[in-house]
Formats: C-alpha cells, sequence, structure tokens
C-alpha cells in the first residue's frame, strides 16, 4: 500500500519556534516529502505507545523529523535537527531491526524499520559522523589512529615542555623553596647523615661556589628577575654515594664521597666546581618546576586519551616519556655546566674525569675511538634517565658538544 502524503506543516502561535502542529489545509512546501515510516511514539504523557507516521525532510541545519499521529487524538511534531538524538549507522548488514530515537522533552520513538531509517536520514542529506565513518572504514579508522598517534608524540616531545618552559616562569620562589625545605628535611631523616668534611674545607669550598655564582653571564641566565635563594650543603650519604642534588629555589647538596672520589683521583676543586655548575645549570634553568608542569599536563592529557584503557597502560606511557624529559634536563644542565666553566676559564677535562670515575665508564680513546665514540643504543636509551655516559665524558673532554649552544648555555 502506497505510503500516505504528511500534511503540511505550518508554526503553531502559541509554542516555541522548532516545534510545529500539522495542519493539512495549507499549500505544499518547496521541499520533496519522502517515503513516511511507521513508529511507537512515547510521547511522556502516556505508557503506552502512539502509532505514527515519520519523515525525515532536508533543512538547512540538517535534516528535520516530522511526526504525525495516525489517531486524532493530538497533534504532530516537526522537530530540527538539533533537537534529535540521531542514531548511528552501523552499515547496511546490521541485523538491527527495530531502532529508537531519543526526542529530548518529546520522549522517544520506537521505529519499524531501523534500515529504513538510515535510509530516509541520507537521502534527506543526513552525513555520517565521525565516529560512524571510522567504524565502517578501516583505512579512515587506520589513517585517524596514526595521525592521534603522531600528534600525541609531538605534543609529548616539543609541545609540553615549551608549555612547561614558559609556565615556569610563574611559578613563585617561595613555594619552590617551601618544597626544598620538606624534601630536604626528609632526605635528613634516612638517606642523609651530617657531613664528615672539616669546617676549613667546607668553608673554601663554599667560597669557590659563591665565587663562581657571583660570575654567571646574563645570556647564562634564562628567567629574567628570577633569584634563587643558593646555599650549599654537604652531606654524607651510604645510599646515594658519590653525588650531588639539586633542589629548587637554590638549595645544593654535595656529598662527602664526591669530594673524596676528586681527591682520590688527585683532580683539584675545578672537578668540583664543575659538578656544581652542572647543578646550578638545573636551578637556572628551573627544571625541577618544569619536570612537575610535564607531568601534569602529560597526566591530564593521557588521562583523556587514555580513558578507556587499563591504567596501567597509562601509567606506563607517563614514566617513559617523563624518563625523556629527565634526559633533556640532563643535557641541557651539561650546556650550562660547559659554557659557564668556559666562560670562567676552566678546564672540563677535570669534570670529565670525575665524571667516568663516578660512572665507572672508560675515557675516550685518542681521536674519538673507545666508548666515548660509540653511539647509544636508541632503546636502551630510551628506558634511561640519564644521557649515554661515554658521549657526556667526550663532551666535557672536548669542553664542547654539538647538541649546545654555549653562548646561552641551553640545548639547540
Amino acid at each position: 500500500m502506497p505510503s500516505p502524503t504528511l500534511p503540511v506543516l505550518t508554526s503553531s502561535p502559541e509554542g516555541p519556534g522548532p516545534v510545529h502542529t500539522m495542519q493539512a489545509d495549507r499549500a505544499p512546501t518547496d521541499a520533496q516529502p519522502g517515503r513516511a515510516l511507521k513508529a511507537l511514539w512515547y510521547d511522556g504523557l502516556s505508557s503506552r505507545g502512539r502509532r505514527v507516521l515519520v519523515m525525515i525532510e532536508p533543512a538547512a541545519g540538517g535534516p528535520q523529523l516530522v511526526i504525525e499521529p495516525l489517531d486524532a487524538a493530538g497533534d504532530g511534531l516537526c522537530l530540527a535537527h538539533r533537537q534529535v538524538q540521531w542514531p548511528q549507522t552501523y552499515g547496511r548488514g546490521t541485523a538491527q531491526n527495530r531502532l529508537t530515537v531519543a526526542l529530548g522533552e518529546h520522549g522517544t520513538l520506537e521505529v519499524q524499520s531501523a534500515a529504513q531509517w538510515h535510509e530516509a536520514y541520507s537521502r534527506a542529506g543526513g552525513k555520517r559522523k565521525v565516529a560512524e565513518r571510522l567504524q565502517l572504514g578501516w583505512k579512515l579508522l587506520l589513517g585517524f589512529t596514526a595521525a592521534s598517534v603522531l600528534l600525541l608524540a609531538l605534543l609529548f616531545r616539543y609541545g609540553t615542555p615549551v608549555l612547561a618552559t614558559q609556565l615556569a616562569r610563574f611559578v613563585p620562589i617561595a613555594w619552590e623553596l617551601e618544597i626544598s625545605q620538606q624534601a630536604l628535611a626528609q632526605f635528613d631523616g634516612g638517606v642523609f647523615k651530617p657531613s664528615g668534611l672539616p669546617a676549613a674545607r667546607q668553608l673554601a669550598l663554599r667560597q669557590r661556589f659563591e665565587a663562581m655564582l657571583a660570575d654567571i653571564p646574563e645570556p647564562l641566565r634564562r628567567y629574567r628577575g628570577y633569584q634563587p635563594v643558593w646555599r650549599l650543603e654537604f652531606r654524607a650519604s651510604e645510599f646515594i654515594g658519590a653525588n650531588a642534588l639539586a633542589f629548587p629555589g637554590g638549595v645544593m647538596v654535595l656529598t662527602d664521597d664526591m669530594v673524596a672520589l676528586a681527591e682520590k683521583h688527585k683532580l683539584g676543586d675545578d672537578a668540583l666546581l664543575g659538578v656544581l655548575a652542572h647543578e646550578i645549570g638545573h636551578i637556572v634553568h628551573r627544571h625541577s618546576s618544569r619536570a612537575l608542569i610535564e607531568q601534569t599536563v602529560l597526566n591530564a592529557v593521557l588521562s583523556m586519551a587514555l580513558s578507556d584503557v587499563s591504567g596501567w597502560v597509562a601509567l606506563a606511557s607517563t614514566s617513559l616519556t617523563t624518563l625523556a624529559y629527565s634526559r633533556a634536563h640532563e643535557r641541557e644542565a651539561d650546556c650550562f655546566s660547559m659554557a659557564l666553566m668556559r666562560h670562567q676559564k676552566m678546564d672540563t677535562r677535570p669534570l670529565a674525569r670525575l665524571f667516568a670515575a663516578v660512572t665507572e665508564t672508560p675515557m675516550p680513546a685518542p681521536q674519538g675511538q673507545g666508548q666515548a665514540g660509540r653511539k647509544p643504543s636508541a632503546g636502551w636509551d630510551w628506558l634511561s634517565t640519564h644521557p649515554d655516559s661515554g658521549l657526556r665524558i667526550a663532551d666535557f673532554q672536548a669542553g664542547q658538544a654539538m647538541q649546545c649552544d654555549l653562548r646561552t648555555g641551553r640545548l639547540r
């Protein structure tokens, strides 16, 4: 039996603009009506569904939905595209028969034939949503996935560090100092022990340290107006051995074992000053604050991008990316130390030998051969928190590095 022709719609004088009532005595509109579909309309006023005919018509803002009751108990509706929650299309081969369509405050429709509904929607100019097109086309899905992965990789590799670098300038120095005090108190409660260095030895190193701080050229100061509260502390520690640490805001710690190792290899205080220059670089570049910002951004982005993946995947991804940022910060601190030592006419070779002793890495052979001349494994380098030790030693031995701008003490 041929489908009935729907009456023309006019605006109700008492209702809202997008909703219209049926009037059969008006002239036809310019839109060509499509085939009417059978459906049950649950309007929310009654528990029983009303038998209706439904037609999807072209409209300027997207297909509109026309509903004509088959009983005489009320008027029909004309709903604009935005008022209907249009169901997704899953292809012609779907086994789905009935279809439920949400109409917001106007209830729901139960359409008898999902295939006819989707066909009518398409004829009226309806377009599939992005999610539908991805589900129906594997090439599009593959391309979308590859583009998403590339975008995230570029964000993690370039976007997040640049953002953190800029935002770090707004971190208050008082906040950094508070973190440093709390962290140092925790370390003193277990990891650190009081220093065994004689007071005269500590005083001599502090004087050299203060002289170095007094001669930092302006191009090496990353953030204008940033004035760390410098303080050099000495501690003994069996846990971290020969090491030096930089806390945000200007607090630095040099261990007794590092001082003893320099004396053992007869490297002089220039080697220790080189270690301190590296730690000064961490503070000047505000690496601690930047790392915290990077971690916060990564957690937020991964929570959105991987919301449907188990939590350990997001945690592992964040950890690996954070390691990469840690390596970048170490390389930048190396650049700063080489730039500062060059400015103060200090030899970087004792620092190279001290670093080799700390990491138990052989010194580079003549003409760049040997351990320092090799390229690091890309896989192992990704899982390391620090750049390759051999290459770093070779850079300190030469007093320069390809990735360093020694005018500013930054990475190129």
